[in-house]
């Protein structure tokens, strides 16, 4: 009886002050993110984890309820919850601090240990009535070292900021200038590093491969009691995953979007955005060509997109929804957030590329979270009976996770397969692409990958961990609906074989150490060993290729 007064108290002083205000927070701030997924899996939250990014609030808002049940906790546990209130107990209207800056109350009598502090270390903070005001730096390198090319690193530099201005206006900005030693990350190799639209080495570099781009994510939002609407720069990951997304991922750059989110009741949510991406496609009709210089104009691209989640049990969530890729001219039918768009290019006749995916994801049993994803580019019931015609487009994830199964212990294995084709678009102006890079599994299509890590936090903010990961690519083949198999008289695209041989396939295994210093204050260290099979050159990086040991570290303040 009293373990549950003490959570109503804390409930009353805590949810009515959480604002309606929206600011989300990037998927890459994995720690948090992480702990709050070990939380949900011992049943001490309810969480929608298909669906990212979170926003701040609702970060806050899960924080809050953990800590009403701090009991239930380890020592470990219970520290990262108090470390990660220092950041965002900005989001709580009785934050313990007003003002604050980067030197207070570092030097003198009245210094206070980082340690102590009851909100985070921010460059510049404010707090009033009105306004809310944070600001912090991003920098940050990151150097690989291979037994076979030697030293390659990113380093980045930017800032970050959010505001929130009276009860239900968000702003939030964040610039980060990327240089990389050599390319590591263009849309045609298969891995997770995030990238850009790149910009060659600029006068003054002595280094020509390098690479340089800007990544800019930010937006304005209005926030109300149970649903957000916005138009934002973000990235966005829908599908249940811990090594990469086969609905939605962040492989490639942020893009606009107008987004929308409603939690109408607890059993239910829905989520829509409609985004502006580039096709990489040229209009040949608007490019000019000065004499000086050929001013190129691409094709406009769009991506509208939604889902449903709705939680027939309360550790059960079932989410389904479709997408659509179309180009020209925006049409305002895919600005209706709950259209089945498939219909609407059957009405237009606008080329789209469309696509239906599904997500299930079940904690019913405390420690385990049981998850399944699938993207379905082209499905056809028919073809699944027909030996000629077996070939459907789509791909599917299935894993588990278990957490503190043993003390502080957390084990994750993934499988994913994609099928030739999928994500892929006979019509170059709509696949499913943002610059080049696939918006779907970074493997893309006819591939396959299986995933195992095993991490172990002995304490507060510091984690160590052992993976191990095995994946193969197929053939690359075109998406041509025009070429007939001269047996059967069917098109080729519907007869072709998951993997009929291998182009592409690594073996990585290797382990990490990491430890959040400060909030948002990181180092990690780590090392591998990878056995790449590239023998075309086009799917790994000159400097991940081939038999190596290579070692890596990160230092990096902000995300």
């Amino acid at each position: 009886m009293k373990k549950i007064l003490f959570a109503c108290l804390i409930s009353c002083i805590y949810f009515p002050v959480i604002k309606a205000q929206v600011v989300f927070e990037s998927v890459t701030k994995t720690t948090v993110y992480d702990y709050l997924d070990e939380m949900a899996n011992l049943k001490l939250i309810e969480l929608n984890s298909c669906i990212k990014p979170y926003t701040r609030q609702f970060i806050a808002e899960k924080l809050v309820e953990v800590e009403a049940k701090k009991d239930k906790l380890n020592k470990r546990q219970k520290g990262e919850l108090t470390f990660f209130m220092r950041d965002y107990s900005k989001e709580l209207k009785i934050s313990p601090q007003r003002w604050d800056w980067l030197g207070r109350k570092v030097l003198g009598r009245n210094r206070v240990p980082f340690s102590q502090r009851e909100k985070r270390v921010d460059l510049i903070y404010h707090k009033d009535s009105l306004l809310t005001f944070s600001l912090n730096p991003i920098l940050g390198a990151n150097f690989y070292y291979s037994t076979t090319t030697g030293l390659t690193y990113q380093r980045w530099n930017g800032a970050d900021m959010f505001a929130y201005v009276g009860k239900h206006l968000g702003i939030y900005a964040n610039l980060r200038d990327n240089y990389l030693s050599s390319d590591i990350a263009s849309p045609g190799f298969l891995n997770q590093i995030s990238g850009s639209q790149f910009k060659f080495a600029t006068i003054g570099f002595t280094n020509r491969n390098a690479r340089e781009y800007s990544e800019m994510r930010g937006g304005l939002t209005y926030g109300w009691k149970w649903g957000h609407l916005g138009i934002i720069k973000e990235s966005n990951v829908w599908g249940n995953n811990y090594n990469g997304s086969n609905i939605l991922s962040n492989r490639g750059p942020s893009y606009a979007q107008i987004k929308l989110n409603i939690k109408p009741a607890k059993w239910i949510e829905f989520n829509y955005f409609h985004g502006w991406l580039s096709s990489k496609v040229a209009d040949s009709s608007s490019t000019q060509n000065y004499g000086t210089g050929i001013s190129t104009v691409f094709v406009p691209k769009y991506l509208a997109m939604n889902m449903i989640t709705v939680k027939p049990f309360k550790t059960v969530h079932l989410s389904f929804g479709n997408s659509m890729v179309y180009s020209r001219n925006i049409n305002a039918g895919y600005l209706i957030p709950f259209m089945f768009f498939k219909a609407l290019d059957y009405t237009y006749s606008s080329l789209g590329n469309s696509a239906l995916f599904f997500d299930i994801s079940v904690r019913s049993i405390r420690k385990v979270h049981l998850y399944a994803s699938a993207y379905l580019d082209e499905l056809s019931i028919s073809r699944m009976r027909d030996k000629e015609r077996h070939s459907n487009f789509w791909s599917g994830k299935a894993g588990i996770r278990l957490s503190n199964v043993i003390p502080n212990v957390t084990i994750t294995a993934e499988y994913t397969i994609t099928n030739p084709l999928a994500y892929k678009h006979y019509n170059p102006e709509t696949t499913y692409e943002n610059a080049g890079f696939n918006m779907g599994h970074y493997l893309r299509d006819n591939a396959q990958d299986a995933y195992l890590q095993i991490a172990y936090k002995p304490l507060p903010r510091l984690s160590l961990s052992a993976f191990y990961n095995y994946a193969s690519k197929g053939p690359d083949y075109v998406d041509n609906r025009t070429l007939k198999n001269p047996a059967t008289g069917q098109y080729a695209v519907w007869g072709l074989k998951f993997q009929e041989s291998l182009i592409w396939e690594s073996t990585t295994m290797g382990g990490q150490i990491s430890y959040e210093l400060l909030n948002d204050v990181h180092i990690r260290v780590g090392a591998q060993y990878a056995n790449v099979w590239d023998p075309s050159g086009k799917y790994t990086p000159k400097a991940f290729s081939g038999k190596q040991l290579s070692t890596n570290c990160t230092l990096t303040w902000g995300f």
